[in-house]
């Protein structure tokens, strides 16, 4: 690690940041704006020892409290100081920019001291981070630890569609809802075992939830996979660039008597097929199409991705057989938090399953427009967030999906592991062509 990191130029930084927030967050000078000092630092993760330099590095601020950015990108920064500890850190200077609540997100081009290695992206984030001045002349500070992202190439979900569409009549229908998950590879790929899972965390409540295991696993609520064991069974082959669709209901849905304005998902690969325990909201079943193996879920009855896009999205592989999975402590998940309401406070205890991070290929957290509030799951799975509700309660929402982009000239979906930056918001159509 002594190797590493030789200049840093970054004064200009710290005034960039300085005046910028400065001219962001005082309105035309007719309010008096307090503001704070802040020691910003880089925690290196381990496996940088063989990094010489950190290039092109690019700064977000977002005000939380008043939604205003400030980004800027400072060509060739490197860092020179580093501070051994757990983790080793580098400082870039001290910042003076508004109170209030930030997040901030940096991004930068990793330069390995052999030539031999090609340069890879690194990132970081802080969620929330509540920014005061301690005193005159106290700064406090803050470790933004940087990781690589996984952006290898292989299944990547394509598009989401958890909205539902409406009917001619303007109200919701239910059942229409699904994923496509597209071999992005340049060989063919077999999907047996292929498992989706909705995050236990959402972000429309953020607790300080115990034990803190989002570095390392992923809580879910709820867990599917397609029939079949990862590595042993060929059954689902997927060529380079198809895609599967996996779906609520495997049924026509544009038929007069369901919904016209929604699609015709006959011939999905896959339905999840969930038997409830109330006999009064029961699933429907398509013979015609397999059922997916659900292995574990909160609800009682059927379950449906959220409506208005709360909860993140995983796929992948188990890296063990089902029945240990099912069975073994190791993957069962109970978590609380302290309930406080004025003098009264209380454990609110919860289960789930989880999986490690390491077994999964790719993820999308989804939240509202301007409202992701805090990392679900960890952000070396998605940095970012994709959205199809401008507004909580959004009623244009109804018919929109998210939908990876696509470079043309590669002839590849975009995958950088930033949702915000490979998803856009259109129109729902599971039979899309990318092009």
């Amino acid at each position: 690690m002594k190797n590493l990191l030789k200049t840093i130029p970054v004064m200009a930084l710290a005034l960039l940041l300085g005046n910028a927030c400065t001219n962001d967050d005082v309105p035309s000078g007719k309010v008096s704006i307090k503001y704070a000092k802040l020691v910003l630092k880089i925690g290196l993760p381990q496996g940088f020892q063989d990094v010489d330099s950190l290039v092109a590095f690019h700064v977000k601020v977002h005000n939380v409290s008043t939604g205003r950015d400030s980004s800027f990108t400072v060509p060739n920064i490197t860092r020179e100081a580093v501070t051994e500890g757990n983790p080793p850190t580098v400082t870039l200077d001290t910042l003076t920019i508004a109170e209030g609540l930030y997040n901030v997100e940096l991004e930068a081009k990793a330069v390995y001291h052999s030539r031999l290695k090609t340069p890879c992206t690194v990132r970081g984030n802080l969620m929330n981070h509540t920014i005061v001045q301690n005193g005159a002349d106290v700064a406090s500070s803050v470790i933004v630890n940087l990781f690589s992202p996984n952006m290898d190439n292989g299944f990547v979900i394509a598009e989401i569609h958890a909205a539902r569409t409406l009917r001619p009549s303007g109200d919701p229908y239910t059942g229409d809802q699904y994923f496509r998950i597209t071999n992005n590879s340049d060989t063919v790929m077999y999907a047996d075992g292929l498992f989706i899972g909705e995050s236990a965390f959402q972000q429309m409540i953020h607790q300080d939830y115990k034990p803190y295991i989002l570095d390392k696993e992923t809580p879910l609520q709820y867990l599917t996979k397609v029939p079949g064991i990862h590595g042993k069974d060929k059954k689902y082959p997927v060529q380079p660039g198809a895609s599967l669709i996996i779906c609520d209901n495997a049924i026509d849905h544009t038929t007069a008597d369901r919904n016209p304005n929604s699609f015709d998902l006959s011939k999905a690969d896959w339905e999840w097929f969930d038997e409830s325990t109330n006999p009064r909201v029961t699933d429907i079943d398509n013979p015609a199409v397999p059922n997916m193996e659900r292995l574990y879920t909160y609800s009682r009855t059927i379950w449906g991705p959220h409506d208005r896009g709360f909860y993140a999205y995983v796929i992948g592989f188990l890296g063990v057989d089902t029945r240990t999975y099912l069975t073994d402590k190791a993957y069962q998940y109970d978590y609380s938090y302290r309930f406080v309401y004025g003098s009264t406070s209380k454990d609110m205890k919860f289960h789930a399953v989880k999986v490690p991070n390491t077994w999964i290929l790719d993820a999308v957290v989804l939240a509202i427009k301007d409202m992701k509030k805090w990392n679900v799951i960890s952000p070396t799975l998605d940095n970012g967030y994709a959205w199809f509700s401008e507004v909580d309660h959004d009623k244009n929402r109804y018919g929109k999906s998210v939908r990876r982009k696509y470079n043309s000239r590669t002839h590849k979906l975009i995958d950088t592991n930033d949702s915000q930056h490979d998803f856009e918001t259109v129109k729902a159509n599971p039979w899309y062509v990318f092009k």
